[in-house]
């Protein structure tokens, strides 16, 4: 079988939205996509648009990865094959093309997040030759809100919360709870300091809100400021659900369980690989 793997810039972005949306049927998170969505992910999570590939097998487009990359660093953004070309060797052939792609860039190394759940994918990822770095998992519910120390709440830039990522939080936290991706949130998004812990949220207008980013400052951790800090922005904006991604390191996960929020189903491996 012929290979080809032309960027997604050369492909075009709506033909590549298309590949992606049909790549994702049956997946475990329905995803459709969409020209403003890699546009989204190209400023948000560093997406480069030469460096991401559809898949082209013999003359049929079959997938579509997208790569993210910061300084030597790249990141497998998103993978999706085709339902007919699933279990067909595309998988291993993006992969493979990808990470040699990466090498002759001059990168180091490739991470990704795969959801647990998704064993092909994760079996695929281990023979290719990526350790396990942490399992990551997801969070969701009404929360245990403090409407007495909302009041203590201060609005902050959401890129000062990221300068306190940076310097604070875990060093290989996943991609996109990182400074750099933390740094690229602007209204609707706010964030918030309370004691030495800071948080960035998703639009606070909606039902639903999302909780971006959450940090203590080094010399106040083990001090239960970052479930406060959480009371409290959830006592700002009664009423709503949270939800944090499948994204927080299971290490953590403590402070999240203890401002109310419950565990949900769907859990990621964050991976990583030398190229």
């Amino acid at each position: 079988m012929a290979y080809e793997f032309p960027s997604v810039a050369e492909y075009g972005l709506d033909r590549t939205a298309v590949v992606l949306t049909r790549g994702f049927v049956g997946y475990f998170v329905p995803i459709v996509g969409n020209t403003a969505m890699l546009l989204g992910m190209a400023r948000m999570d560093s997406v480069d648009l030469s460096a991401s590939r559809v898949v082209v097998r013999d003359g049929t487009a079959v997938g579509a990865a997208l790569i993210a990359r910061r300084g030597w660093t790249c990141r497998l953004a998103g993978m999706a094959i085709v339902p007919e070309a699933r279990r067909t060797g595309v998988g291993r052939a993006a992969v493979t093309q990808l990470l040699a792609e990466a090498k002759a860039r001059g990168e180091q190394s490739m991470v990704l997040e795969v959801i647990e759940q998704n064993e092909p994918a994760v079996k695929l990822y281990q023979a290719l030759g990526f350790r396990t770095i942490r399992r990551l998992v997801g969070f969701a519910g009404p929360g245990v809100p403090e409407a007495t120390i909302a009041l203590a709440l201060t609005e902050v830039d959401p890129r000062d919360v990221a300068e306190v990522v940076t310097h604070d939080s875990l060093r290989d936290l996943p991609w996109q709870l990182s400074g750099e991706t933390l740094a690229q949130l602007s209204p609707p998004h706010v964030a918030y300091r309370l004691n030495g812990s800071w948080v960035t949220l998703t639009d606070p207008a909606k039902p639903q809100i999302t909780i971006r980013g959450l940090v203590t400052e080094h010399a106040v951790q083990g001090q239960g400021r970052a479930a406060a800090i959480l009371r409290a922005v959830m006592g700002r904006y009664p009423g709503k659900e949270w939800r944090i991604s499948a994204l927080w390191p299971e290490e953590l996960s403590p402070v999240i369980a203890e401002a109310g929020l419950t565990r949900t189903p769907l859990s990621q491996w964050q991976m990583e690989r030398a190229v």
